[in-house]
């Protein structure tokens, strides 16, 4: 009997190993062969072939092993249906999980913590936020005590779904309780509040992270600062970044964080600061960091500057990608410079990069702020792709120019390929339309952009 046991640990080792590379053709052989050996499969040969199929063919084929469990008359355990669940929280079933969660209680088997916190992460990421609250109620009836996992899982989802004061409440409860919390719980519920727009109450976990003797991380310094910045609070969260340099806790990814922040809301000459910076301390920039800083330089209108990084970046063996050339090519066109921009367009075209719609868009509005209006058709006319941001512009500047009936023609093309055209175009092209008395064309425009709106009307 010993031998007999012994050897089916060797089976299962090699089973296991199996189905971690995902050959589970070879791990079904190995089953078969240890049978004709009279060396019998256990429940642990079953549920590690239950975790292979979940995580290589799919949650179906997992669960039908469950079956072939029975027929060998071994009956499945708390980990069977644990790695069931664990596989319908891998492909998005929170349904399927609640049935497997049903049917382990049907069959006896008594769910543990891990059961718990599987089923209730699955129901939160797969928006369920009411039934996963329910779940965790059952925990407690039956008397399982949650664990740090189960509390940071329930403070997470509680605030990916606008609850972060129900999350706070649970978090001031746990302190309360005396629960032992770690910098990881205090990281999830800085970020809830941070994208709940709470940044005072978040501030002030901070300083409570110090006070309970724990170290605040990157992770917990970056979100409260990028929360700042995000709702124009510019002192406070240059108050976090000096601190973080302060600490020499600081990396290229934060850095960059700030200048984007700074950009979106305006602030060049601080944004241009923490850029001066960064190159200062002789941080290593990857892709990111390099587009950030030319989108800065554009938006300076440093051109030199932004092709000095771009010639840096190429030479560090780093490839501009569709981001580059839309910021070099939006930069150029806002300077005047459309030539410039139609080598860069070309440039990116002979790079393979040619179904970059933004950069499209932003080389159309230069050319119609410009006067090359046909030149705009033209690029238009051989596009690939196109969308509202396409058509806008053309629309706006044909109007300008009297050329109603060919910028009706743009607006129906835009309606018919299912993009929106903003109201105001709409109604200045019909307008247009009349002063010049052409009635047809006006009511076959208004049937196409009825037509449009009831086809819009449909997909809701």
């Amino acid at each position: 009997m010993m031998v007999c046991k012994f050897s089916t640990k060797i089976v299962n080792i090699c089973i296991s190993a199996l189905c971690k590379v995902g050959n589970l053709s070879k791990a079904e052989t190995v089953i078969i062969d240890s049978i004709r050996l009279k060396i019998l499969p256990d429940v642990v040969t079953y549920n590690t072939l239950i975790s292979g199929y979940c995580n290589f063919i799919g949650l179906e084929k997992g669960h039908t092993i469950v079956r072939r469990m029975e027929e060998a008359t071994i009956n499945p355990d708390v980990i069977t249906y644990n790695t069931l669940i664990s596989g319908a929280r891998k492909y998005k079933l929170p349904l399927y999980a609640l049935n497997l969660f049903d049917e382990m209680l049907q069959r006896g088997i008594s769910p543990d913590l891990w059961s718990y916190n599987t089923l209730i992460d699955c129901l939160f990421k797969c928006g369920f936020p009411d039934e996963a609250i329910r779940v965790y109620d059952d925990m407690e009836l039956r008397n399982i005590s949650p664990c740090l996992v189960t509390y940071n899982t329930l403070i997470c989802g509680l605030c990916r779904y606008g609850k972060a004061f129900n999350a706070l409440r649970l978090f001031r409860d746990l302190q309360k309780r005396g629960f032992p919390l770690g910098v990881v719980t205090y990281n999830t519920i800085i970020n809830g509040l941070c994208k709940a727009g709470l940044v005072r109450v978040a501030s002030e976990l901070l300083n409570e992270i110090n006070e309970a003797g724990f170290d605040p991380n990157l992770v917990t310094y970056t979100t409260i600062m990028k929360c700042c910045f995000k709702n124009r609070k510019y002192e406070q969260g240059f108050d976090i970044f000096s601190k973080l340099l302060d600490k020499e806790d600081v990396d290229v990814y934060t850095i960059c964080s700030v200048i984007s922040a700074l950009i979106k809301n305006g602030k060049i000459e601080e944004a241009s600061s923490c850029a001066n910076l960064m190159l200062e301390h002789g941080f290593e920039l990857d892709q990111a960091c390099y587009n950030t800083l030319i989108y800065l330089c554009c938006k300076e209108g440093k051109l030199e500057t932004a092709f000095q990084l771009l010639s840096e970046m190429e030479g560090k063996g780093l490839k501009c990608d569709n981001y580059t050339f839309a910021i070099l090519i939006d930069g150029l066109c806002k300077m005047g410079f459309v030539d410039a921009a139609q080598r860069e367009l070309n440039s990116m075209e002979m790079r393979g990069l040619d179904a970059n719609l933004v950069a499209y868009n932003c080389f159309i509005d230069g050319l119609c702020k410009f006067g090359e209006v046909e030149k705009a058709i033209e690029v238009v006319n051989r596009m690939r792709m196109r969308d509202s941001f396409t058509y806008a512009p053309l629309v706006h500047a044909l109007c300008k120019e009297g050329r109603y009936k060919l910028a009706s023609k743009f607006v129906q093309s835009c309606l018919k390929e299912g993009h929106i055209m903003l109201r105001s175009l709409q109604l200045a092209v019909i307008s247009g339309l009349k002063s010049l008395g052409f009635q047809k064309d006006v009511k076959k425009l208004r049937g196409v952009i009825f037509r449009a709106r009831i086809l819009r009307l449909e997909q809701f």
